[in-house]
């Protein structure tokens, strides 16, 4: 098996890899792909607070509902003339003036729970908005910035690209595909010689029969780090 054609075009391909690698690990990435999912979640967090800030107004609306109700109960205990009333009649409805005071003491403090609840949800919800548009900014901001990485590198890839697809026709076709699969997988280099009695790639010891193999067949894959291993 013809090795030095393999491994001329792997070493081509090495400057592909670098210029992957580089869009890659680009920070302008990163830092978009973290920005596009911090807006997600502040755009899923300030839903959470709209639907939490409805169903604490239906709550308050119906507590004053109730308070509505407790207060006219009130206003006509107020309003009977005790003077006109038996006393077994005036001792029921100052029991009923103390209930209806203390239902209305209870739903006040309700609501004022209720209003702070409210207050709270909108001061997060304001908070939610103000990270939402920072990381929408943030987001177009490093994109842009990637794009313009991407379009400064692209025109070399292509050209490699190219490069190596003629070249690929000049490989062995069995060995090239076993190339293409790990370099689909980004392992890289993805041949590597032996290095005395271990893998040139992870450094792993070889048996004495995978030795044998490799010497017999030119080539091994190795049970490690899968990658090709080619006799010197």
């Amino acid at each position: 098996m013809d090795i030095k054609k393999v491994l001329e075009y792997q070493k081509m391909d090495s400057e592909l890899f670098k210029l992957e690698k580089q869009l890659r690990e680009s920070e302008n990435r990163k830092s978009a792909s973290q920005m596009q999912e911090k807006a997600k979640q502040a755009q899923e967090r300030s839903t959470q607070l709209e639907q939490k800030a409805g169903a604490l107004l239906k709550e308050i609306e119906t507590v004053r509902g109730q308070y509505s109700i407790q207060e006219k109960k009130m206003n006509e205990v107020f309003a009977k003339d005790i003077e006109k009333m038996r006393k077994e009649e005036v001792e029921a409805m100052l029991t009923l003036k103390d209930k209806l005071a203390q239902n209305l003491n209870i739903l006040d403090k309700n609501l004022t729970k209720l209003a702070e609840n409210v207050n709270a949800v909108l001061a997060e919800f304001n908070k939610t908005v103000k990270l939402y548009n920072m990381a929408k900014e943030k987001y177009t901001e490093t994109k842009t910035a990637y794009d313009k990485e991407v379009s400064q590198l692209e025109p070399k890839k292509q050209e490699l690209a190219l490069k190596l697809s003629s070249m690929a026709k000049t490989v062995d076709a069995k060995l090239m595909e076993q190339y293409a699969k790990r370099r689909k997988d980004n392992i890289f280099p993805v041949l590597v010689p032996l290095q005395e009695q271990s893998c040139g790639g992870c450094h792993v010891e070889l048996p004495i029969s995978m030795i044998s193999k490799l010497k017999e067949e030119g080539v091994l894959s190795c049970e490690h780090c899968h990658r090709i291993i080619y006799s010197n």
